[in-house]
């Protein structure tokens, strides 16, 4: 189809608003990239904030004298260097207390009357560590001294300050101090003002005689704990032979400062069951540092398992590998395939015959802009095509990029389709290929019938499951921005390549100018077509469904939610695969937890979901666990393969369901033990909150009134097989949080 140029509109403007809205685009898409880091260092963050806050706060609860470092001057038995771990993240902390002289008194060295120039000192808590942007650091930084006052002899002054978790002033926080003397007892409860002080001047002078406690109505409480020997818990009469936090000292004359942390209550909800947990392996056999990533899987009719992937062992070189595996997860090549020479490929995806014969697809630069490139190889792990064929062969100066390939239902044809940049803007173009690697059609079809400047990328293709002849037909989708943001499309053509829909049909039923993106679907065996895309109408990414029939008309009326309500994090790149019974499964990648996992859904023909929750898929929650793809064997069961840095460097993990994760069982009368983060004893350690409890008949517990900190939930006698959330329990302040812990 020719386009028609407006006259007054020049090439040099054509091309001009291509860039501009070519730039976007990237942008859009790098602040996605940007957001996930963002989650990832945000939660490393609080955890420094935290363990700077405590390091700090454990100094100033020492008495004037005693603050100092180990080695330095002033001297101490404070560490200058240390390392903690927090949720299996690494801290270096880094403390140094000076001497400061305060001009205000004059100067050491040029004003006679100052001899010492010890007035106060100064305290710097360096708090350091490695996150996914690269290396970061905190710095705490405050001042203590020894500040006389008018107080009678004997006497010194008492402060309070009670902050949130937040480190936000807390007003009208009501205070209990009580203390006991030889002559005379303190039993004070009073409110700290609008900077959330209460300053009381004229305490009596005692070591560790004061009892302090911070409390709000709704909020948590903190305070300080007597030193206590014998004492196994923190209480009035009662306390621990280390406390964390010790009652209060008042120096004759000096001036102490007590901080205290408090918050809104939340809830902790428990649900107790026994579901199955998909075994899982490492597919690649390189076990260097470098990565392998961006997978892609199929199943062959007698239950062998293919993998493809790019991976970047050789120096760095990024090549298409593939591994077979029998139905006993035993790989069959050693090592693993090249499937050519070249570098910088990427973007595999594999489809095998009715014969277990191996067909990828991939692009790459081998001729200086970005290729589609095919391969053919058998189960002995021989090529049959070299180094693979050359898909586009009418575009040559233009980047074709992001392949997909399906087989016909007879195995005698395949069909690719690929991204492609030869109209400058991104359009979906597809070829017929013989069992050979010969190209049928005379020329290369875009399918997409909008020729603007919009962008469509990311094509995803399925074909008709039917063998009878004649009735062949294929099916595409893909997103663009012809609306201006980004909705999910669809087309069909008949073997011959003839578009068999007049105009692009439009998926969603959201046109608002919220995203979706990154379509896929699958061609039931009854006819209809079920999509998944990420979409952004609710503010993060989630993902959304729709049904349609053979003709691309819509059957539901309006999208379908699929994932439960999350309110942190996104839901992207979903697959979808049909089950023997017409169910079907959908996988995407989610970053609820901070990191990125993995998660499943599974929903009947009418959208209904057939699991009460998100079920993760990867049993270890920690780095990132990224770009799934699913598959359906052939004893009906789901498999998932996905990337995985678990290991320190991306690896290609694979996991096969044994059994329907769609039958939950309610385990009921688990005994559990509930541990917090926050401690009150340090030798030995106790912890503030450590609590049993038992769920109900029905396997539920629900804990109100709870204190915002990091849980570790410990089941008595059963095996914990996964927790999701993953614990600990990142629990914050007014929040209401359900965990499901899967017991064996």
């Amino acid at each position: 189809m020719k386009r028609k140029i407006h006259k007054g509109f020049t090439l040099i403007e054509l091309v001009v608003s291509i860039a501009i809205v070519s730039l976007l685009v990237m942008t859009i898409l790098g602040m996605f990239s940007f957001a996930l880091r963002t989650v990832s260092e945000n939660r490393l963050l609080a955890q420094a904030i935290t363990l700077g806050e405590d390091k700090m706060e454990i100094i100033k609860n020492l008495t004037y004298d005693s603050v100092g470092t180990v080695g330095g001057i002033p001297a101490g038995a404070i560490p200058q260097n240390e390392t903690a771990i927090v949720n299996g993240s690494a801290y270096d902390l880094y403390t140094l207390i000076v001497y400061v002289d305060d001009p205000a008194d004059g100067i050491l060295g040029t004003d006679p009357s100052e001899l010492f120039g010890t007035d106060y000192k100064k305290i710097k808590i360096q708090v350091s560590w490695n996150g996914p942007t690269g290396s970061h650091n905190q710095v705490f930084i405050t001042n203590i001294a020894p500040r006389r006052n008018q107080n009678m002899a004997g006497t010194g002054t008492l402060a309070v300050l009670v902050f949130n978790a937040e480190g936000q002033a807390v007003s009208q926080a009501d205070v209990h101090i009580r203390a006991a003397f030889a002559t005379t007892t303190v039993d004070i409860i009073s409110q700290t003002n609008s900077q959330g002080r209460l300053v009381l001047p004229g305490a009596p002078a005692g070591l560790n005689k004061y009892s302090i406690v911070a409390s709000k109505n709704t909020f948590s409480t903190d305070r300080t704990c007597s030193i206590d020997p014998a004492g196994l818990t923190c209480s009035d009469a009662a306390g621990n032979p280390t406390p964390t936090k010790a009652d209060a000292s008042v120096i004759e004359g000096d001036y102490t400062e007590m901080s205290f942390a408090i918050d809104t209550l939340s809830q902790l909800n428990v649900k107790t069951i026994r579901q199955s947990v998909a075994s899982d392996w490492i597919i690649n056999t390189d076990a260097s540092v470098y990565d392998q990533d961006n997978p892609s899987m199929s199943v062959c009719s007698d239950g062998r398992y293919v993998f493809t992937w790019r991976d970047k062992r050789q120096n760095n070189n990024p090549r298409i590998y593939a591994q077979l595996y029998d139905t006993n997860f035993i790989k069959q090549w050693d090592p693993d395939l090249a499937l050519t020479t070249s570098n910088n490929q990427n973007n595999p995806d594999v489809g095998v015959d009715q014969n277990c014969n191996i067909y990828v697809a991939w692009n790459d630069d081998r001729n200086g802009n970005q290729d589609i490139y095919f391969s053919k190889t058998n189960t002995s792990g021989n090529p049959e095509w070299g180094e693979g064929k050359k898909v586009d062969t009418q575009a040559e100066s233009a980047d074709q990029t992001y392949p997909q390939l399906v087989m016909n239902a007879s195995s005698t044809f395949e069909y690719v389709v690929w991204q492609d940049a030869r109209n400058d803007a991104s359009d979906i173009y597809a070829q017929k290929f013989t069992s050979s690697g010969n190209s049928v059609w005379a020329n290369e079809l875009r399918i997409n019938s909008d020729a603007t400047t919009a962008t469509q990328d990311v094509p995803k293709i399925q074909a008709d499951r039917m063998q009878v002849a004649g009735a062949e037909n294929i099916y595409f989708s893909w997103h663009d921005n012809r609306n201006s943001n980004n909705d999910v499309f669809a087309q069909k053509i008949d073997k011959d390549g003839n578009k068999l829909w007049a105009n692009d049909i439009l998926i969603n039923t959201n046109t608002t100018s919220t995203d979706q993106m990154y379509p896929d679907f699958a061609l039931s065996k009854d006819g209809p077509l079920y999509f998944v895309w990420q979409d952004s109408r609710l503010g993060n990414f989630d993902i959304f469904a729709q049904k349609i029939d053979v003709n691309g008309s819509k059957i539901w009326a309006d999208d379908i939610k699929i994932n439960s309500d999350v309110s942190s994090g996104s839901r992207e790149r979903p697959v979808i695969a049909e089950d023997f019974q017409g169910k079907f499964y959908i996988v995407w990648e989610d970053t609820r937890n901070g990191n990125t996992d993995i998660y499943m859904q599974k929903i009947d023909s009418d959208g209904n979901k057939l699991i009460n929750f998100d079920t993760r898929i990867n049993t270890v929650s920690a780095n990132e666990q990224g770009n799934p793809d699913i598959y359906i064997n052939k004893d009906g069961n789901l498999v998932i393969s996905w990337q995985d840095n678990n290991g320190g460097n991306f690896d290609i993990k694979a996991a096969v369901y044994g059994s329907d994760p769609e039958v939950i069982t309610n385990v009921g009368d688990v005994p559990l033990l509930i541990t917090g983060a926050k401690r009150i004893g340090e030798n030995p350690v106790i912890y503030k909150y450590n609590n049993n409890f038992s769920t109900n008949a029905g396997g539920d517990l629900s804990i109100g009134n709870i204190e915002w900190d990091h849980y570790t939930i410990t089941p008595i006698g059963f095996t914990l097989l996964l927790s999701d959330p993953p614990s600990p329990i990142t629990l914050n302040p007014n929040q209401n949080i359900s965990v499901i812990l899967n017991l064996q």
